[in-house]
């Protein structure tokens, strides 16, 4: 039997659904011949949020054609929303969807998610991109739905970082950081923007606090992950079964782990990388998702930040070193949750500060 030691976990898993867990035990490159046994994945959803809003931006500057694609950044939006209704495991979720440009709406005010009823009402939205965009405004219609809810919310908006200026009225990165501080909500940004003001709009409003981000739409279109990975993370249960076929079925992965309070890389987990970046060269059909954990020990906002500098510290390693496409190593971040080991002892902390990776495509 043919046997090449790496340390990393296999990841039989599909694009719609990554099992992200891994064992960090010492591994290896496992080819079909070697076990005669499949590894097959049970997969548990852990939900991460409990509310989940969406602000569709119908305005004018929507209807401009995609510089790729031959449809309106419009079209692609809603297209994008319904293929992310499709998506959307049912674990409970209150949703609601609404259109702020060019005037407030509520196409699915938010409630139980119903996968067809939802998708009923989005045909409420206009046929056709028009009117101005009164952003600031529609964070403030906004902030009257957050105010009625409990729970953590994770609000999406499309947006190109184009906006009404009105008097009185604040920047729109700063309404989400008002928003952000005073309600328990992390902002998505799925980012249409071109022009250098919009661009940093975006990104403004992408910084309102630790668990928010913004998230360029074509990524968003072509890696389903990048919708639903801040929704939920996934434990994954396995069993084995007989198979005979000779060809490599995966790269078992073990945890990276870090210091205390820390998201540089050490040496010898950087070795480890090393390993996984050539199996990536090797294979450019594989992808990767990387998800970063904390112990318990600081703030919850504070580890959210932290976690997310190690995934993306895992992350920047591998399309850096190994002049990877982007598109191929998804970083998501859940602060202190999913812990590993008791955060009661030294040695259960330092196995929660990890990131945890999973490589799928294959």
């Amino acid at each position: 039997m043919k046997r090449v030691k790496l340390s990393w976990f296999v990841a039989l898993v599909s694009m719609a659904c990554l099992g992200l867990s891994a064992t960090g035990n010492a591994a290896e490159i496992i080819y079909q011949e070697d076990i005669i046994q499949n590894v097959v994945t049970k997969d548990v959803l852990v939900r991460t949020a409990d509310n989940v809003i969406v602000l569709v931006d119908a305005s004018s500057s929507m209807d401009t054609a995609h510089r790729k694609y031959k449809k309106t950044n419009y079209q692609m939006e809603k297209e994008a929303l319904a293929a992310g209704v499709s998506r959307l495991p049912d674990l409970g979720y209150n949703v609601g969807v609404y259109n702020f440009s060019p005037a407030w709406k509520e196409i699915y005010p938010v409630q139980k998610f119903d996968a067809a009823k939802l998708s009923e009402a989005m045909k409420q939205l206009p046929v056709k991109a028009s009117g101005r965009t009164p952003l600031v405004a529609g964070l403030e219609k906004l902030e009257g739905v957050l105010k009625g809810l409990s729970g953590k919310t994770i609000v999406y908006i499309f947006s190109d970082g184009g906006w009404e200026k009105a008097a009185g009225k604040k920047d729109p990165g700063d309404k989400t950081a008002e928003l952000a501080r005073r309600y328990n909500v992390c902002f998505i940004v799925i980012s249409y923007a071109e022009d250098p003001d919009g661009v940093k709009r975006v990104k403004d409003m992408g910084r309102a606090n630790a668990c928010s981000r913004v998230i360029p739409f074509d990524s968003y279109i072509t890696n389903p992950y990048y919708a639903i990975g801040p929704l939920y993370y996934t434990k994954s249960e396995t069993s084995v079964e007989t198979t005979s076929e000779k060809k490599i079925k995966g790269i078992k992965v073990g945890n990276i782990n870090f210091d205390y309070d820390k998201f540089e890389l050490k040496p010898q987990e950087k070795e480890e990388l090393n390993q996984l970046g050539k199996f990536l060269q090797a294979n450019p059909q594989a992808f990767v998702a990387v998800q970063g954990f904390c112990d318990n020990r600081g703030t919850p906002e504070y580890n959210m930040k932290l976690s997310r500098e190690r995934a993306e510290a895992v992350a920047d390693y591998l399309v850096k070193n190994f002049k990877l496409d982007s598109g191929r190593v998804t970083a998501m971040w859940y602060g202190e949750g999913n812990p590993v080991a008791s955060n009661d002892t030294p040695e259960g902390r330092a196995k929660n500060r990890r990131v945890e990776i999973a490589v799928s495509g294959l």
